[in-house]
């Protein structure tokens, strides 16, 4: 609102009143604390040269501190959006500036491709009820039926005479499935990116920014217009945001670290001294360890004139 009171027509109608935001809770599948433990497990070797040197080498440059998950900071990015026609644009308004969320913006953050899917590729949901069936996750993976992500991390971190190759394609595996395509309360793998993997070159030329952003954006927008099921996409959205939680898939940390890089102030709501410190230089298995910053923290930094 400006200060007569009267509606802001600058911007597109916001899914919230001014300052009339809720505080939800987010459950965010993304595990990014997987990256500082490949980090930490493939120090020194072969496979984390090839990792750093792959399209998902930049990962590892994020800045550390700014890593941990803040779900009130991701909530509040969320209920300050504008609505917009764009389904793979987010834009929300913090303190009186828009700020942009695109797969531009997604691609720049992250360091992955974003480019167009191979020719006959879908990202539609396949059947893998038979994947503990298949020869070549049987090879990587197992016969468990079963198989989760915190499987996979914990056979990579303990099995001593584990080849070079097997850790490197569940090194792979566990940054998709668990950090940047995470679609599962409890992450497990997925039989297409098992197959694939199986090329790892051409694994790692495939557009998993383009297909983490896809994944991620959707829970962010208002869904599909579906008759007689969801005829008010927009409000649909506004439900769920005010609703004591919202389920987030794919890599919501990037919204994240968009807020830190438009709003630097923010980063003063980091309960942690400041360092410059990257994924890459953490000596632990985790990122750092530090109470969320609060809403509290959050809406004083939103009212800075600054």
């Amino acid at each position: 609102m400006q200060g007569n009171n009267q509606p802001d027509h600058h911007h597109p109608l916001r899914l919230f009143a001014t300052d009339r935001f809720p505080s939800g809770r987010l459950n965010i599948y993304s595990k990014s604390d997987l990256l500082a433990f490949i980090r930490h497990t493939l120090r020194d070797t072969v496979e984390i040269d090839y990792i750093r040197r792959s399209c998902f080498g930049k990962l590892f440059d994020l800045p550390a501190r700014q890593c941990p998950v803040s779900c009130k900071l991701i909530h509040a990015m969320l209920t300050r959006q504008l609505v917009v026609e764009d389904k793979h644009t987010l834009w929300s308004v913090f303190g009186s500036d828009p700020i942009k969320f695109g797969l531009q913006e997604f691609g720049t953050i992250t360091g992955l491709p974003c480019g167009a899917f191979p020719v006959g590729y879908t990202t539609d949901k396949e059947d893998q009820s038979q994947a503990h069936k298949d020869p070549y996750w049987i090879e990587l993976i197992g016969k468990k039926r079963f198989t989760t992500i915190a499987d996979l991390r914990r056979k990579l971190e303990t099995d001593k005479h584990m080849p070079g190759p097997q850790k490197l394609h569940l090194a792979l595996i566990i940054i998709v499935d668990g950090v940047l395509i995470a679609h599962q309360q409890t992450p497990r793998p997925t039989l297409k990116y098992v197959r694939m993997v199986k090329d790892v070159n051409a694994f790692c030329l495939h557009p998993w920014g383009r297909e983490s952003f896809l994944k991620t954006i959707t829970c962010m927008k208002p869904p599909k217009f579906v008759y007689l099921k969801c005829e008010d996409p927009t409000g649909k959205l506004v439900e769920l945001l005010k609703q004591e939680t919202l389920m987030l898939k794919g890599f919501p940390l990037a919204l994240q670290l968009l807020a830190y890089q438009t709003a630097p102030n923010l980063l003063s709501t980091i309960p942690i001294p400041f360092d410059s410190h990257s994924i890459m230089d953490l000596v632990v298995p985790h990122l750092p360890l530090y109470p969320a910053p609060s809403i509290n923290d959050i809406l004083s930094v939103e009212a800075d004139p600054e």
